[in-house]
């Protein structure tokens, strides 16, 4: 038997696929899999591709997929049904990015996440199972300190170096370079179309200016690191958390020790109590400890080493 987890992001689809007893069969990605950016065919034709070449040529019997915005009941039932069409596995499970993350950072037990890739949501699960969520809304409305408002607000902070507003910023060579503009009255242009994916493309940039001091940069990776903390804050209220809990960051932001320090700093000063803590897996990993779950089956051995880094 395989089974194989899922993680659709905005950006990039990850795969992986094990047999029963916990033996990695492979691993594969494969281009958006957010159903509200790449539309409902083109993400689960990413996802199935994904899977089709991690499991390597056998049908798996279960995947779990987490795919953001799945609680709409139309997108959900659309996505099911191309993944169904297009033969992805005996049985397909969806959830939320969010919660496959949460399975994989404490392996079910309570704990509070913070995701931060092309967009941004922290959720929560207490002891009794009860969940709750804060964040998450898209990037029209919502996502804070998301790699999408961290590079929207790059472009701000050009603009405003250039019309006298700001100061002086590194990120204006940078961001003229990435999007290969003559001069920053460009950028209104060429923001008009941007996708989410590419705006967060920029967040890397701004995230190696901080690291290197730049002043500017600096603050607006403080202001995401706050907004996350806030999320954070906001599910632990929910859940009426008492004494100590861990709170883990997860996603492509987090990869950058600039932004895991200003998260903790904010975690600090919203939710004391909060102890940043490393995930045990990233999200296609939880992903594949819930199928395990969701067959009944006790995850082997094995499972989480093997697992390390998905």
């Amino acid at each position: 038997m395989i089974l194989a987890g899922v993680d659709a992001g905005a950006t990039t689809t990850r795969a992986v696929a094990v047999a029963d007893d916990g033996r990695v069969v492979g691993r594969a990605s494969a281009g958006p899999g957010n159903p509200h950016n790449a539309g409902v065919k083109e993400a689960a034709a990413a996802i199935a591709r994904a899977v089709r070449e991690a499991a390597g040529g056998p049908i798996p019997d279960l995947v779990v997929a987490g795919v953001a915005g799945i609680e709409d009941p139309a997108i959900k039932e659309g996505l099911r049904a191309a993944l169904v069409t297009m033969h992805a596995a005996g049985k397909i499970h969806l959830a939320s990015d969010a919660e496959i993350a949460l399975d994989g950072a404490f392996l079910g037990a309570p704990g509070i996440i913070v995701v931060a890739g092309t967009g941004s949501v922290s959720w929560g699960r207490d002891a009794r199972g009860n969940e709750a969520r804060a964040g998450g809304w898209g990037h029209i409305l919502d996502d804070a300190g998301s790699g999408y408002d961290v590079g929207r607000a790059a472009l701000g902070a050009v603009l405003r170096e250039h019309d006298g507003r700001g100061g002086a910023t590194a990120l204006t060579h940078r961001v003229l370079s990435a999007l290969h503009l003559a001069g920053p009255e460009q950028i209104v242009g060429a923001a008009r179309g941007m996708t989410p994916a590419q705006m967060a493309g920029l967040a890397p940039l701004v995230m190696d200016a901080a690291e290197l001091g730049d002043t500017m940069a600096e603050a607006i990776v403080r202001e995401a690191g706050r907004h996350l903390a806030e999320m954070a804050a906001a599910v632990w209220r929910g859940l009426r958390f008492a004494g100590a809990h861990p709170g883990a960051g997860i996603g492509g932001l987090f990869r950058h020790a600039v932004l895991r320090s200003a998260f903790a700093g904010g975690l600090r000063r919203a939710c004391p109590e909060a102890v940043p803590t490393p995930p045990r897996l990233q999200p296609a990993g939880g992903a594949l400890w819930r199928a395990f779950a969701v067959k009944g089956i006790e995850p082997p051995p094995g499972l989480i080493d093997a697992l390390r880094g998905e």
